[in-house]
């Protein structure tokens, strides 16, 4: 019977992993592999090393054996880095052993304030009551969270692992070394019950704690974000004011040049009246070239970047418009546009082809994005899934997910294909403002 209820509660066990990794820290699933038999599989393997676990009396043996099937578990289900993978199986590891221990402690108060022997299940409940808690928590963290758990980073992620071992060694030897006066007579209800609400306040603590991380790493996101947007559009401004000087200095001059050039004619200099010429197209070029697609905003990144495909040697095309008034907040265009034409940029500049193409197209009901580059097939990983080269992956990994948000939030649909080398990004949006205003017409 002790050994079904061990097994049992290491498959809950299980089950509180799996939620972990889907709910809170969002794992990329793997293509193909993460399916009900692969789980049905990982619940055989838990279960048979649960048994071994149980026959042999050694801690040191059985949780170093433990460890490894988790981190084996989770790898074969997930197409994450290994170094991602053993950080996220050593945190959920320490992290629920302490959550279930509290448990355990809640449990065995409740029965004992009631007057109840549940030793014998203890840790088969005290596993199911903490795997339901998660997984309901879970729920209403995916459904208000904006972002996954891998976005605290590893020193927050050890700081909260900290946070919640005082707190159960705080819990433990409340529970466990009670005093005298207080657990006797009238008094020792009272006790119980304060452990009870101090462990229910320790869980409404440590689910605060999990929401500051993340929000402040989401609120340091959308900062670093609007910076670079703000940055986008001084840049482009002082591109069109220089370009403007220029331009006004090169009229100011164009009829002298005109002159020159007929009297090169007259006196037929043709070669010098080419090389003149060539030297005005030279400073003409040098005006640089502004593209438009009629909407400020969206130019000003479209045109940073640009600047940066042929300082990079990428062709750039670009066409199309989009609209000036629609309900797509700067924030979001800095977003979708910003994301998009960085990972267009970093993908072409590594193919001999180096093209980019963006196209924007909108009507009375949509608004469409499709922005095309070059690609070499390394780029993505065994999943399907787009692989970034740049240094900073947490921040770049993160960008995609930052578009899907924003493509969201306007009831958008986002596609990626690859063909022949080519890596197509379309996005549609419905025009919301046209269907406001007809919605408002028809009221």
């Amino acid at each position: 019977m002790a050994l079904i209820i061990y097994v049992l509660a290491d498959i809950i066990h299980l089950v509180k992993i799996l939620v972990l990794c889907n709910m809170f820290f969002a794992l990329q699933k793997r293509e193909g592999l993460y399916n009900k038999w692969m789980i049905m599989l990982a619940g055989c393997v838990m279960a048979i090393t649960s048994v071994f676990i149980f026959i042999h009396e050694n801690y040191i043996i059985e949780t170093l054996i433990y460890a490894i099937v988790i981190i084996g578990l989770i790898f074969m289900l997930y197409s994450e880095k290994p170094s991602r993978v053993v950080i996220v199986a050593v945190g959920i590891i320490l992290g629920l052993s302490m959550i279930d221990t509290m448990t355990g402690i809640l449990f065995n108060v409740t029965m004992e304030l009631f007057s109840i022997n549940g030793e014998i299940l203890s840790n088969l409940v005290a596993s199911l009551i903490s795997c339901i808690m998660i997984y309901f928590v879970g729920k209403v963290y995916q459904k208000n969270a904006v972002a996954s758990l891998n976005s605290i980073g590893v020193a927050n992620l050890i700081g909260f692992i900290i946070l919640l071992a005082v707190d159960t060694f705080v819990v433990t030897v409340i529970e466990t070394q009670p005093n005298a006066d207080l657990y006797t007579g009238s008094r020792r209800s009272l006790y119980l019950v304060s452990i009870v609400f101090v462990i229910i306040g320790i869980f409404i603590q440590l689910a605060a704690v999990i929401l500051l991380f993340t929000q402040r790493n989401v609120y340091k996101e959308k900062k670093e974000l609007t910076d670079r947007y703000l940055n986008e559009q001084k840049n482009h401004y002082e591109y069109l004011e220089n370009r403007e000087k220029e331009t006004k200095k090169f009229r100011h001059d164009l009829k002298s040049h005109m002159e020159l050039i007929s009297n090169l004619a007259k006196e037929r200099q043709y070669e010098r009246m080419n090389a003149y010429l060539e030297q005005m197209d030279i400073k003409i070029d040098g005006f640089g070239k502004m593209v438009t697609v009629q909407n400020g905003i969206v130019d000003a990144i479209i045109n940073q970047y640009y600047a940066k495909a042929g300082q990079c040697g990428v062709s750039m095309e670009v066409k199309g418009r989009f609209p000036v008034d629609c309900t797509i907040d700067a924030f979001d265009l800095c977003t979708i546009f910003s994301n998009v034409l960085s990972n267009a940029l970093e993908a072409a500049v590594e193919t001999e082809e180096k093209y980019i193409s963006v196209e924007c197209a909108y009507t009375d009901v949509a608004i469409m994005i499709i922005v095309s580059n070059s690609y070499k097939p390394d780029a993505t990983n065994g999943g399907g899934q787009w692989r970034t080269r740049k240094s900073d992956l947490d921040y770049h990994g993160y960008g995609l997910e930052n578009i899907k948000d924003s493509v969201k939030k306007y009831k958008g649909d986002l596609d990626i294909e690859t063909k022949d080398n080519i890596f197509n990004l379309r996005i549609l949006f419905q025009n919301m403002e046209k269907q406001i205003d007809e919605n408002s017409n028809c009221g």
